[in-house]
């Protein structure tokens, strides 16, 4: 690690304002959603692939109870719900 970076970007980061101080950390927690957004992409499209089929026609027949009880569905159904919840923060 680069101490010297690290005081350096504490430095400044306390010489900003609160607005300023606002606008970084808005900007840091956009980028990182967006991170997860492709994190989670690539998931589901794992399981896109695996199952042929969108992960939002799978979303609706997994909630209506037309698909098995298999882990991948449970694990896809979270990712997707993930996905849906880093959607509406992006927007």
């Amino acid at each position: 690690m680069n101490q010297k970076l690290v005081k350096s970007l504490a430095q400044i980061i306390l010489s900003l304002s609160d607005e300023e101080r606002q606008l970084l950390e808005n900007t840091i927690q956009e980028a990182l959603i967006s991170q997860q957004v492709v994190d989670l992409d690539h998931r589901l499209k794992s399981f896109e692939e695996k199952y042929q089929m969108l992960s939002e026609h799978f979303y609706q027949r997994f909630q209506a109870g037309e698909l098995g009880d298999s882990i991948d569905f449970f694990e896809w159904n979270t990712y997707y719900e993930m996905w849906n919840s880093a959607q509406v923060k992006v927007s």
